[in-house]
């Protein structure tokens, strides 16, 4: 089975390969908006390991790849045939484990170092999984909301850009409320930096929302910072020279986004089920051209979320899986300007896992289409249909 999958790809990378070629002398001028984009699958990563492995990251030289079962906390590192050369768990109560629940992707910070981003602390350790040291806050951290497969922590130069909460516990007064964290490699201390853009919705008096709605996600990339807040579809740019207002905004113009309903109020605190379905931005990417590759869901509006939750007899899973049938979830790409249609994707994909380039786009198997007794990443790249 093994072998005749590897030998399907091995074909489909050699057929893939000389049609790419084509489409790439041919350089589409058809508009974002209007142009039929797929990831395409070329290569893949196996690894002799029964369980749901997903990557969290590859190191600077590309000799390591980090992967960690999404079941149990299970950490491998693999070479880039896949041999396991380290393999434990450090999620648990120990001296050296992580205990404050994973906040985003693990990651490099450098070939033989990686960083683990909690609710509480940054953790970094060697390949081998010893502990090197804990990089804690002056504040107890917490998240109200974790998007596992998101960027929670970033390196760029000395210091470290982080998502974590905890800074602000009474986030009543948004207008003093900061968005992320910088933590400097060699000192380990923490400063607060983005807070809210003036124009931002968030900060519209007597508009209520939840915690969720302003949930960020960010990149970093040269001497940039780029944020997005979950309900807001709107990317806003920063220098890293000045992270107290935004170089700029754009509009992030998709066909369909729900935003939440200002007008229903609330109490302080609680939440609904309804909270979790309205338009959520998930992840970004800086690409190689300049443009944005972004993964959301469009939400449901009133009507459909009625709809959705309609002789469900409580069952809110049964609500999501209604929810479904409504939802755009997938990626897209933002140039600034227009937004592509959704990015078609094999069934075997689920979401991405390391994007290096518009070339190099690894995604993690979709473990409800198949059932292997190994494990596969699939490498994938951005092609005109």
């Amino acid at each position: 089975m093994k072998f005749k999958t590897n030998l399907i790809i091995a074909f489909a990378a050699i057929y893939s390969f000389s049609c790419s070629e084509e489409k790439e002398a041919e350089k589409s001028s058809t508009p974002l908006s209007a142009q039929n984009l797929e990831f395409e699958i070329y290569d893949s990563l196996v690894v002799d390991y029964l369980g749901n492995l997903m990557l969290l990251d590859i190191s600077p030289d590309k000799q390591n790849f980090l992967l960690m079962d999404q079941s149990n906390g299970e950490i491998l590192i693999t070479d880039p045939n896949g041999n396991i050369l380290h393999q434990y768990n450090r999620s648990g109560e120990g001296p050296e484990d992580y205990n404050g629940g994973r906040s985003g992707n693990v990651v490099f910070l450098t070939n033989e170092e990686f960083l683990i981003p909690t609710t509480r602390e940054i953790i970094q350790y060697d390949l081998e999984g010893n502990l090197i040291r804990r990089l804690k806050p002056e504040f107890q951290g917490f998240a109200n909301l974790i998007i596992s497969f998101s960027k929670a922590v970033i390196k760029n130069g000395d210091n470290l850009y982080l998502k974590i909460q905890g800074r602000h516990p009474d986030s009543g007064d948004l207008n003093t409320y900061t968005n992320l964290e910088k933590v400097n490699i060699n000192t380990g201390e923490y400063e607060p930096i983005v807070p809210f853009p003036k124009t931002s919705k968030f900060l519209v008096p007597e508009s209520e929302f939840q915690a969720f709605d302003y949930h960020p996600t960010f990149e970093v990339e040269g001497d940039s910072l780029y944020i997005i807040f979950r309900n807001e579809p709107v990317l806003y740019s920063y220098s890293l020279n000045d992270l107290s207002s935004p170089a700029y905004s754009k509009k992030i113009t998709f066909n369909e986004f729900i935003e939440r309903n200002t007008d229903a109020k609330s109490d302080p605190g609680s939440f609904s089920i309804r909270d979790f379905l309205v338009g959520s931005i998930n992840n970004i990417d800086k690409m190689d051209d300049g443009n944005f590759l972004i993964y959301y869901t469009s939400g449901l509006t009133d009507d459909e979320f009625k709809e959705a939750e309609s002789n469900v007899d409580g069952d809110f899973n049964q609500i999501f899986k209604n929810a479904d049938e409504f939802n755009t979830v997938g990626y897209v790409i933002f140039d600034g300007t227009s937004v592509s249609p959704i990015i078609e994707k094999n069934d075997l994909l689920s979401t991405i896992g390391k994007f290096v380039s518009t070339d190099e786009i690894w995604f993690n198997l979709n473990f409800s289409e198949v059932e292997n007794d190994y494990s596969v990443i699939y490498k994938t790249r951005l092609v005109e249909e």
